[in-house]
């Protein structure tokens, strides 16, 4: 018998709660500039690459069926985008980031994600990544997912015409919503015991806080240029 509907509550609630916390709200409170923006961007273009990483650990370790959905996953992040025409991420992005420039505090948040993907089991492996686009699913986070939010926040403080260059933002705003989707099968299948339940759940507590970290990080680092 599947144990997943009787945690997937607990879960969506948690990933609502985490925009009530002091690290989500002090980004929210960040005001926006094109200085602020780019110290964002190049966070965010390491946290890209970073998950690439963390989907593929995971993969590695996961039964056949659970890396057809990483593959299916990772085609739109890794390989093509319709909506973007193009990877999410990519060697140029790479090389126009500036890995020194990262916050301590974000660095070590992507140290941690990477820790948890390689040394975890693959299904809580599986939830510190999948998490944070569940945190992002429009139709799960009362008030919008995470980049929903940041996407209105841009055009709010930026205007349109700038905030809709930022097309990550504009593109992971819908993606992530399916992306997120796709695992549900997955946990149905394999969430199958009272341990399988309460370890996702501890995964499920853990990356949430380790995404509170990078965005307190990011938080700062934003804050520290005008």
């Amino acid at each position: 018998m599947s144990h997943w509907p009787k945690i997937r509550p607990q879960i969506d609630e948690m990933v609502n709660r985490q925009f009530d916390t002091p690290e989500f709200k002090k980004l929210f409170a960040v005001k926006l500039t094109p200085g602020r923006i780019e110290v964002y961007q190049n966070h965010m273009t390491f946290y890209a690459n970073n998950r690439r990483d963390c989907w593929a650990f995971v993969a590695g370790k996961a039964p056949l069926d659970v890396k057809r959905a990483i593959w299916a996953h990772e085609k739109d992040e890794l390989i093509h985008d319709e909506r973007m025409g193009r990877a999410h991420v990519t060697e140029d992005d790479l090389q126009a980031g500036d890995e020194s420039l990262l916050a301590p505090g974000a660095k070590a948040a992507y140290y941690a994600w990477l820790y948890c993907a390689r040394e975890k089991p693959w299904l809580e492996g599986l939830v510190y990544s999948h998490i944070l686009e569940r945190r992002n699913n429009n139709a799960i986070v009362k008030g919008g997912g995470l980049v929903e939010r940041w996407r209105r926040k841009q055009r709010a403080e930026l205007g349109a015409q700038t905030a809709e260059r930022d097309f990550q933002t504009e593109v992971h705003a819908v993606a992530d919503e399916d992306h997120s989707d796709i695992f549900e099968p997955i946990f149905t299948r394999y969430v199958s015991s009272e341990a399988a339940a309460e370890a996702v759940l501890a995964a499920t507590r853990d990356g949430l806080l380790i995404d509170r970290a990078l965005r307190g990080a990011l938080a700062d680092a934003m804050s520290a240029v005008e």
